[in-house]
């Protein structure tokens, strides 16, 4: 359980106090820890929102999406062209810029939010330097390359815009939030132990009490220790489940 945000632990503590109760109450050691972990759920209710719930992480991975397509649909666009037989060298020379301009690999499009950010703002000059480069070749829907382009600057302006939010709501560094965080869990771990002790001496409780108490919780600290493996917001990212890189 040593992964679980706060978060976790307000919808995972509201699970225990009101689906499992019947359960919490069948032991000694749920009857006692069941009021002191209610106390914890009261005092992690009464934190602000944003410091139970990591912010903007919904809204930075659906504009990191928005901004890894773009990269790579432009990188697409001037490979077809380099292997189209009839294209002109004057084209192939106006796409060989584009792409050494804003996306000379697709390596880049895994790198952190920071840092697709910063390669935006360094980039931005260079769409109205390949102005005319971009406009000269179409795209669907009556666009060109140059809307592409633009759209994928854009969305990483949005990420440095949203990474700036986040870090002004402070939640790293909130001390309240996180010696209640790890107050919390040592006193879940704690009720877990003496659950199986009293377990181990009274053979009338239930075998399986312990997973219905806890299974909640355990699946919580699976779901945050799979997220842990992918994208993590400010840091180098790995591909995630499910496709482009995800908390």
């Amino acid at each position: 359980m040593r992964d679980l945000h706060l978060g976790d632990l307000d919808i995972g503590l509201e699970n225990l106090a009101t689906q499992r109760k019947a359960d919490l109450d069948l032991s000694a050691a749920g009857k006692l820890y069941g009021p002191m972990l209610a106390k914890r759920l009261e005092a992690i209710q009464k934190l602000p929102e944003v410091l139970r719930k990591r912010p903007l992480v919904a809204e930075l991975e659906a504009t990191d999406i928005r901004h890894d397509g773009y990269g790579g649909a432009i990188f697409a666009y001037v490979e077809a062209i380099l292997l189209l037989p009839i294209a002109s060298d004057a084209t192939r020379a106006a796409a060989l810029r584009i792409r050494e301009a804003f996306v000379p690999n697709k390596t880049g499009l895994t790198d952190s939010y920071a840092e697709e950010a910063a390669t935006a703002k360094k980039n931005r000059p260079k769409l109205a330097e390949l102005e005319a480069e971009l406009k000269m070749l179409p795209a669907p829907d009556g666009k060109t390359l140059h809307d592409w382009v633009s759209g994928f600057l854009d969305a990483g302006d949005e990420l440095s815009t949203l990474l700036n939010e986040r870090s002004l709501a402070g939640v790293s560094g909130n001390e309240n939030g996180s010696k209640l965080r790890s107050e919390t869990i040592k006193l879940l771990y704690q009720f877990r132990a003496t659950l199986r002790t009293e377990m181990d001496e009274n053979p009338a409780l239930p075998r399986d009490l312990e997973g219905r108490v806890f299974s909640y919780f355990d699946e919580l600290n699976t779901r945050r220790k799979r997220a842990g493996k992918s994208k993590e917001a400010d840091a180098p990212r790995q591909e995630p489940e499910g496709g482009s890189q995800q908390g």
